[in-house]
């Protein structure tokens, strides 16, 4: 049994890891912006469609493939900031909203447009034989799925501590006012942290494309990444890593011991918990409020 419950736990990680990519793409526009960006889900397809492009029809290491990918991403973030965000600044945060749930279904139809409806499987990154230890069976895909998005997570978080523009992205969220009186360009900010948001979405649309198919409509998933957010906290990025992985493995335990149906059912009976016992959200940060 215990064994078991191991083997349940491992599994959910790796979902939980791609959930949690998802979420700090969320988290790190609302915390600048005050913005939910539900294009984030596009940004997951996007990325899918850009790593089949550059790794099945190009050939190139799957290094070269993550970095290709998160480029072309955060290229098109920063191109949506400038002619859907920026034009709207100072207008209700409703209409920004709006922008990005069209922005989204921009993407959408564009990629229905060039590479249609069909469904595209996503030869596996590494070789997927099964690998056992300590009783224990996972796939270097698994592996290399929690591998990287742990390394980009920790990355994430030394950026925003050690780095110019890591510093600069936190002085804005927490005070855009005052960010402007250092000296702090709030637009270039504003476009860096679309640019890392995109990206974020597209190494998970590339690590998730190979368990799943690549298709126009696969962004759905950045839903249940949305109930992270809010289950951590949606200001908090350790909320949302620890967010994803708390979900990701709730889901795993539920679906085998309750039954497959309620699997895909758990992420929105924890997010009406969690809005009804504490909307802020479980690991919530004090923030005062922006001027």
């Amino acid at each position: 049994m215990t064994l078991l419950l191991a083997q349940l736990i491992l599994s959910g990680l790796v979902l939980g890891a791609i959930y949690a990519l998802i979420a700090l793409g969320y988290v790190i526009i609302y915390k600048a912006t005050s913005v939910v960006n539900f294009a984030q889900g596009e940004a997951v397809m996007v990325g899918a469609y850009i790593g089949l492009s550059v790794y099945s029809f190009m050939h190139l290491p799957v290094p070269l493939v993550f970095a290709i990918t998160m480029a072309v991403a955060a290229l098109l973030g920063v191109i949506i900031e400038r002619v859907a965000y920026r034009r709207l600044v100072g207008a209700p945060v409703i209409s920004l909203i709006i922008a990005t749930l069209a922005v989204g279904l921009i993407l959408r139809n564009v990629v229905r447009l060039i590479f249609g409806p069909n469904v595209y499987p996503f030869p596996p990154l590494i070789a997927n034989r099964p690998l056992r230890f300590a009783g224990l069976v996972t796939t270097p895909q698994n592996l290399l799925i929690l591998g990287v998005s742990v390394t980009c997570m920790v990355l994430l978080f030394l950026y925003f501590r050690l780095t110019k523009w890591g510093k600069a992205m936190r002085a804005v969220s927490q005070n855009g006012t005052a960010a402007v009186l250092m000296g702090i360009s709030v637009r270039k900010v504003f476009s860096m942290i679309w640019a890392l948001s995109a990206a974020l979405g597209a190494l998970a649309g590339v690590l998730l494309a190979p368990l799943l198919v690549v298709n126009p409509d696969m962004g759905w998933i950045a839903l249940k990444a949305f109930v992270v957010a809010i289950l951590g906290g949606f200001q908090s990025l350790p909320g949302a890593v620890l967010g994803g992985f708390a979900l990701g493995i709730l889901e795993n335990l539920a679906g085998f011991y309750i039954g497959s149906a309620v699997k895909d059912i758990v992420a929105y009976v924890v997010l009406i918990a969690i809005l009804i016992a504490r909307p802020t959200g479980l690991f919530a940060e004090r923030t005062g409020k922006r001027v």
